[in-house]
């Protein structure tokens, strides 16, 4: 099971915990390092995850060098006020503002997640995944609940469910945001339709 993890690099203890206490509200996660000092990063191992939340000034050479040689890997994420500039040796994949509300800053890192698990699927899942399974996934991906999906397609919740965890199974997608991207990169349904239809 694929599990996102993450290193934060932050002094403030308080803006630290914060957001450990948000990023454990995304299923399988994992804050697997937190540093309040930039003089402890030494090595490359120490930054061995998906995501380095890091705040800027934080940056100095060393660091720097260590983030650029594992960049490829990991992805870098910025923690600070939106009035600061950001340093263009880093390639960010986005911001995370200290004024960010819990939603925004959850939207940010399921996002994030998503993009990076479907990248980690084959490219041929094992298993091919039915029709009716198919028509469960596009109502997943279209922010549907289990019991409106049921109502829909005139089936049991507990069918729904089933189905569900056959297809996080045979595709090995187990995040919304995952199975999401998924649907719109094999075209089940169109990236301008996300989200619940009327029809």
């Amino acid at each position: 099971m694929y599990k996102a993890t993450f290193i934060i690099i932050e002094k403030s203890y308080l803006i630290r915990k914060g957001l450990i206490s948000i990023i454990e509200k995304i299923p399988n996660t994992q804050v697997i390092q937190q540093f309040d000092n930039e003089d402890d990063l030494k090595t490359p191992a120490n930054f061995e995850s998906d995501f380095i939340i890091i705040n800027p000034n934080l940056l100095n050479a060393n660091t720097l060098n260590i983030i650029k040689k594992i960049a490829k890997n990991t992805q870098v994420i910025s923690l600070s006020e939106k009035s600061i500039v950001l340093t263009k040796e880093l390639e960010w994949t986005t911001q995370i503002y200290l004024d960010d509300t819990q939603n925004s800053i959850l939207k940010k890192l399921n996002t994030l997640i998503g993009n990076r698990e479907t990248k980690n699927v084959k490219s041929e899942v094992p298993e091919e995944i039915s029709k009716r399974e198919i028509d469960i996934l596009k109502n997943i991906a279209l922010g549907y609940s289990n019991k409106e999906i049921a109502d829909k397609l005139f089936i049991s919740t507990h069918t729904v469910v089933t189905h569900r965890k056959n297809i996080t199974r045979k595709l090995g997608i187990k995040t919304v945001p995952g199975l999401t991207i998924y649907a719109i990169l094999n075209k089940i349904i169109d990236i301008n339709n996300t989200g619940k239809s009327k029809s």
